[in-house]
C-alpha cells in the first residue's frame, strides 16, 4: 500500500506571487498583499518557509528542518506537511511540482569551499537601514531579509570576485573584538541560508583558473 505521507513529501512548494515573508531570529511575519492579512510565524514554521523555494520537495525541506532544530527526520517531515497543508488553505503557498521534486543535493555544504566566489542575485533588492544593517527583498520568490551590519558587510563583498578565504580575512580586519572562529562560522553560515535562498550565487571556477 502507497504511504500517503510520502507522496505528499514529493511536493515541491512555493510562496503564492502576492505573499512576502520577513524572517526574524524568533520566527517570521508573512504578509498576504492581496487583503494586507499579517501572519506571524514561530521560529520553526518560519525556518520551513526559507528553505521554500519551488526546487525543493517537502522531504528535501524536512531535512533540512532536521538539521537545523535536531528533530528527528520522521517529525520534521510532519511538521512540513502540516505546515504546508494550513499555509495552502491560507493562499500563502502553493505546489509547483505534484510529485515531481528535485533531485538536488538538500544542502549546499559541498557547494560551499575556500575556493568559491559569490555574487548577488542581481534582482534581488537592497535598502540600507543607517548602520544597522538593511532588507532585502527577492521579487523571484517575494522574500524579504533582515540583515545586520555584518550580514551587509558580506553582502557587499559579494561582487563574484572575492572568494570565501577572502570575504572571511576581510570580516576579521573589520572586526577585530570578534573572534576569527565566529566569524568563520557566522559567514559559512550567512552564505549558506543566502544561497539555498536564491539571494546569492556561486561563480564555478573555470577549468583555466583551477
Amino acid at each position: 500500500m502507497t504511504n500517503p505521507s510520502f507522496d505528499k513529501s514529493q511536493n515541491v512548494f512555493r510562496l503564492r506571487p502576492q505573499v512576502v515573508m520577513e524572517g526574524f531570529e524568533d520566527g517570521a511575519l508573512v504578509l498576504r498583499l492581496k487583503d494586507r492579512h499579517l501572519l506571524e510565524l514561530n521560529p520553526t514554521a518560519g525556518c520551513i518557509l526559507e528553505f521554500t523555494n519551488g526546487k525543493r520537495d517537502a522531504a528535501q525541506v524536512a531535512v533540512l528542518l532536521h538539521e537545523s532544530f535536531q528533530v528527528t527526520q520522521e517529525q520534521a517531515l510532519q511538521e512540513v506537511l502540516l505546515l504546508y497543508e494550513q499555509l495552502s488553505t491560507q493562499d500563502i503557498v502553493e505546489i509547483t511540482k505534484p510529485g515531481q521534486g528535485t533531485k538536488e543535493n538538500t544542502t549546499v555544504d559541498d557547494k560551499l569551499n575556500a575556493s568559491s566566489h559569490y555574487i548577488i542575485n542581481p534582482d534581488v533588492g537592497l535598502r540600507e537601514e543607517d548602520e544597522d544593517g538593511g532588507l532585502l527583498f527577492n521579487p523571484d520568490t517575494n522574500q524579504v531579509k533582515v540583515i545586520n551590519t555584518t550580514g551587509l558587510f558580506i553582502w557587499k563583498k559579494c561582487d563574484g570576485k572575492q572568494n570565501l578565504t577572502e570575504i572571511i580575512t576581510a570580516m576579521q580586519d573589520a572586526f577585530e573584538d570578534v573572534p576569527a572562529d565566529q566569524i568563520t562560522e557566522d559567514v559559512n553560515e550567512f552564505f549558506e541560508g543566502m544561497v539555498s535562498a536564491g539571494f546569492i550565487g556561486i561563480v564555478e571556477e573555470s577549468e583555466e583558473e583551477k
